[in-house]
């Protein structure tokens, strides 16, 4: 039989291989920082069935922008749009903390809601302060994943702030996205992760890092790292290109790919 990496040699997926794009971003083609235009929903996800994503759990544009329940409710939107393919991780803004909980209360039993999105730097919070507490507190006591945007050279993204963080709520399920972007960053991350239980590792880090993924994942349990593509900031084709075609076996591709995600949020999306 096949394995992946052979079958993506010959510009296939492999029949029954399950990806689940857990770090994503959709709107209605923002024009985003860095002179970025990002691409339409229906764009996004016409490129994703391409490569093979099967479900894609992404946040909002207009919330990452400073609209947060508006674009929590676009995002909830879409989710209704392409059921059973977009899941949405509901943006927090701590200067929406009332309108914010409020979404998430509203939507937390909704099939298409699968966690809660905090990016730092963009909403002028910095992790290494208190204003994420309560949603943190929250989290725990509602068993929900938070995904953290996480950029140890962005003074309000640095993962090694998260050490204090997680002494204080032991119990709080953390997707660092990125892995903290560089090198060092990306060490701070695996050591958290090694240290916490339920601090997990988006590999789409390893693309800033260096760090090759067949080395990346013997630094902390395989368990510990899902797979995202940051799209539409990033082509989602390189983060599945480089997971199809790294050397280490399809039962652990399969895990990176979509089981570590589902067994964190406790429920089957492909």
């Amino acid at each position: 039989m096949m394995t992946i990496k052979e079958y993506a040699m010959n510009g296939q997926i492999k029949p029954g291989l399950r990806i689940i794009d857990s770090h994503a971003h959709l709107g209605d083609g923002e024009q985003g920082a860095l002179y970025i235009k990002t691409l339409p929903a229906e764009e996004s996800i016409r490129l994703s069935k391409r490569i093979g994503v099967g479900a894609m759990v992404a946040s909002s544009l207009k919330a990452l922008y400073g609209a947060a329940p508006a674009g929590n409710e676009r995002m909830m939107e879409m989710t209704r749009m392409f059921p059973g393919y977009v899941y949405a991780s509901i943006f927090y803004d701590p200067h929406y903390h009332d309108e914010c909980i409020a979404q998430i209360e509203k939507y937390k039993d909704d099939p298409g809601f699968v966690g809660i999105k905090i990016h730092p730097r963009e909403t002028h919070t910095c992790i290494a302060t208190a204003d994420y507490d309560k949603l943190y507190g929250y989290c725990i006591d509602h068993d929900m994943l938070v995904a953290c945007h996480t950029w140890e050279t962005e003074p309000a993204n640095n993962p090694a702030d998260y050490f204090p963080v997680m002494e204080r709520f032991p119990e709080l399920k953390l997707q660092l996205c990125h892995m903290g972007g560089t090198y060092r960053g990306c060490l701070d991350s695996i050591e958290l992760a090694n240290k916490y239980k339920n601090v997990y590792l988006d590999f789409n880090g390893s693309l800033y890092s260096q760090i090759w993924i067949e080395e990346l994942i013997k630094q902390a349990p395989v368990e510990k790292f899902v797979f995202g593509s940051d799209q539409t900031f990033n082509d989602p084709r390189i983060m599945v290109g480089r997971v199809l075609m790294a050397d280490f076996d399809d039962d652990t591709k399969q895990k990176l790919l979509a089981e570590n995600f589902e067994a964190i949020i406790g429920r089957k999306l492909v």
